[in-house]
């Protein structure tokens, strides 16, 4: 028999109850059901959140964020708001001046005050849920953070989107930022410093994304999202992919949930530890994805400072400076420092770097003051229809992302989403402008319908993989030409998404089944691109150095034999992806330089494995050794073989890994984070997959659980419906909400 936990402000109780069944629903309430949150945790440990308001399952949200993994939580929180260097010292110093220089926790404080009456409330029940899980569970380590403010989401927010993307993006860069971070520290006489304290690997997530590229340029952490027609499925109901690829480990790390609000607020979908809401998935009607995209929505401009640092000229005047100070504690071998900064701003935004030439360098990001993330994605999980979504999405809050749409009515739709400011073409907005001159000003925001668009297209596909949105289907009669040269960035039609469209061409009369294998897509198209110079190089050498050539002629006999699946049997997927991680075969031409990368290769392989006939899977290797990511990866450590490789080949199933410290296998550190399948017809039905598993303990039976699935590329059910959630429920308990929490 099931038992059911009942969790109180006061104390715990465990009550032996049998499965509950639908036809249940009419049967006198049970003492655990007059709690005010119910929540069903499901065989895989996903959390199915019930309750009578949209603030309780908000506050239950919270509760099982932190009961799954409260070190991220805090962690989170305590670099959102640039207090990281008081656990990581200096290596997350950087990091903290700017999210100071950025005033993220001032103006996430003010967006809270001014914010909605039902949002306030979200935001208050929300971080209520984290504070009951803290006094109900002294033992949990408390680092920084002794409680969760309400605005402490909305800094979280900010400091993963603008602060660690949107300066990247805006062209800042870190020796801009070093530079500033040097002459902002108020130096004082007699202080002294302790060694710094460093963690045992590089902080995950940190800001300078631009600074990760694949071997060809392609940014390293993409996503993929798919939107099928319903003439394309055997149901006549459109499906959808939400997929994204970011890091394994740290901020980025996902975790999913479901809400089901008796006032409305039913979601379900994936989020990070400390997003209020999930931010994308599915309801019972509708649903979205979101992969990256780079228009210009953010700006740096080059100021004018007199001498004394107190005015700066704008037009043919001078304006003051606006300055303060602050101190920032790091963690040193002699304890915490109290370091002091100065901070300066103009109205176009704060000095956050200075060029070679000791020009600062004004910060302006879409958004940043506005904020309204929250606000916009709370509309449109509560929409039930495309016209309700699309007048959530209008107020372009959610100030970037491609996006995928579909829908119980049949919709399929993308959107080359983003907050666009208005400007004028006479610039160059992909350099710094200068401040001086006010017609560099930005002028609003485009709206939604600006915006390059596709609906309902006759091919019956979409898709995006931070690639070109101009050749997200077929026939598409608009290109760049047809929009300002600042709205879209400088994606490429990218190997992934060439990938996929030629498998979504494919498609055809397909089940929820046949869609979930389709978005596992592993052909790594590069080596068709490759190959036949490889194989002709070979034939050279064959003639002319048969000694040379004998060395290779059993991989070379390997790769004319694969069929280019980057599967965990497949020997030659090993040597392919190897050779082309040590180089980059579109930009060097010599072909005795791919000869002699390939001859490293199978070396390398014998030297390490006594073979070269070694299977990907040996090589390529799913690990968890801890869940923070700051523990090395080691090959005496559990680890589980995975198919797929690195996207910029065009494996859609996208998994990057690398070797570690003293390893000969790689491990993965980002790529295929969380896949689901939609269908949207009458009852919506999904599957999903998470790459390691629910809970951040690594005692929890849930800590590496779908790191099985995963390996095995198979998908797990995503419960919806209130009659599979509860058959299906492994553990059920319940919260009572203490009296202060709002909107109940």
């Amino acid at each position: 028999m099931k038992s059911r936990l009942i969790i109180t402000g006061l104390f715990l109780t465990l009550w032996p109850v049998a499965p509950a069944r639908e036809s249940e629903s009419t049967v006198a309430a049970a003492p655990w059901q007059s709690a005010e949150v119910t929540i069903h945790r499901d065989e895989w440990g996903v959390p199915h959140i019930y309750g009578p308001t949209d603030a309780s399952v908000v506050f239950g949200a919270a509760y099982v964020q932190a009961e799954d993994n409260w070190w991220q939580v805090e962690d989170n929180f305590v670099r959102a708001i640039g207090r990281g260097a008081e656990l990581y010292g200096e290596d997350a110093l950087l990091d903290d001046y700017l999210a100071r220089g950025l005033e993220i926790s001032r103006r996430s404080i003010e967006e809270y005050q001014r914010a909605p009456e039902a949002l306030r409330r979200l935001y208050e029940a929300y971080a209520a849920g984290f504070n009951h899980f803290l006094e109900t569970h002294p033992e949990a380590e408390r680092r920084v953070l002794d409680r969760v403010e309400p605005w402490h989401t909305l800094a979280l927010i900010r400091f993963k989107y603008h602060h660690n993307e949107y300066l990247g993006y805006a062209g800042l860069r870190r020796e801009h930022s070093q530079r500033a971070l040097e002459r902002a520290r108020v130096r004082k006489s007699g202080s002294n410093e302790g060694s710094p304290v460093s963690s045992t690997r590089v902080l995950p997530s940190l800001a300078w994304p631009l600074d990760a590229d694949a071997p060809n340029g392609e940014r390293a952490l993409g996503s993929n999202e798919w939107a099928v027609a319903g003439s394309r499925t055997a149901s006549g109901y459109p499906m959808l992919l939400i997929n994204p690829h970011v890091s394994f480990f740290g901020l980025s790390t996902y975790t999913e949930v479901h809400l089901h609000s008796d006032a409305g607020l039913v979601f379900s979908g994936l989020t990070r530890f400390g997003f209020m809401l999930p931010y994308m998935g599915n309801n019972a009607r509708l649903g979205w994805a979101y992969t990256d995209n780079y228009g210009d929505h953010g700006d740096l401009y080059l100021e004018d400072f007199d001498a004394d640092g107190a005015t700066y000229r704008y037009g043919d005047d001078r304006r003051a400076l606006t300055s303060w100070s602050e101190t920032i504690d790091v963690r040193s071998t002699s304890g915490m420092e109290p370091r002091e900064y100065r901070f300066t701003k103009t109205h176009h935004g704060p000095i956050l770097g200075f060029t070679a030439d000791n020009r600062p360098l004004a910060v302006r990001l879409a958004k940043l003051d506005e904020g309204g993330w929250f606000e916009q994605w709370y509309g449109m999980m509560r929409a039930r229809s495309l016209e309700e979504w699309r007048a959530a999405v209008a107020s372009l809050n959610v100030p970037y992302m491609n996006t995928m749409y579909a829908d119980g009515d049949g919709n399929i739709l993308y959107i080359y989403n983003h907050a666009i400011p208005r400007r004028s073409l006479a610039y160059d907005w992909s350099q710094p402008v200068d401040g001086t001159d006010p017609a560099t000003e930005w002028q609003g925001y485009h709206e939604l319908d600006e915006l390059p668009q596709f609906l309902n297209p006759e091919s019956g596909y979409l898709q995006n993989t931070n690639s070109d949105p101009f050749m997200a289907t077929d026939g598409i009669q608009v290109g760049r030409q047809d929009f300002p040269v600042y709205m879209v960035g400088e994606e490429t039609d990218n190997r992934r998404a060439q990938n996929s469209r030629r498998v979504l061409r494919e498609l055809s009369g397909i089940t929820l089944d046949d869609f979930a294998r389709a978005v596992l897509e592993r052909r790594l198209i590069a080596a068709d691109e490759w190959l036949d110079g490889l194989f002709a190089a070979f034939q050279e050498v064959e003639r002319d150095e048969p000694a040379r050539a004998a060395s290779l002629a059993g991989p070379m006999a390997a790769l004319q034999r694969w069929d280019r699946q980057a599967d965990k049997e497949s020997v030659p997927t090993t040597l392919f992806v190897l050779w082309a991680n040590r180089f980059n075969p579109d930009r060097v031409t010599q072909m005795d330089r791919w000869l002699a990368e390939l001859t490293e290769v199978v070396e390398r392989l014998e030297a390490d494995w006594g073979t070269w006939e070694v299977p990907w899977g040996e090589i390529n290797r799913i690990q968890r050794p801890d869940a923070a990511g700051h523990l090395p990866f080691d090959d005496a450590l559990p680890s589980l073989p995975v198919a797929g490789a690195p996207g910029w080949l065009g494996s859609v199933f996208t998994f990057h890994a690398r070797p570690g410290d003293n390893t000969k296998r790689h491990y993965g550190e980002h790529g295929n984070s969380f896949v689901k399948v939609v269908e949207f017809g009458p009852a919506v039905r999904a599957r999903s997959i998470f790459v390691f598993g629910q809970s951040g303990d690594p005692a929890s039976p849930h800590y590496f659980d779908q790191a099985e699935l995963y390996s095995a590329s198979s998908f797990k059910p995503a419960w919806f419906s209130r009659n599979e959630v509860e058959a299906h429920a492994v553990r059920t308990y319940q919260l009572q909400l203490p009296a202060n929490v709002p909107g109940q």
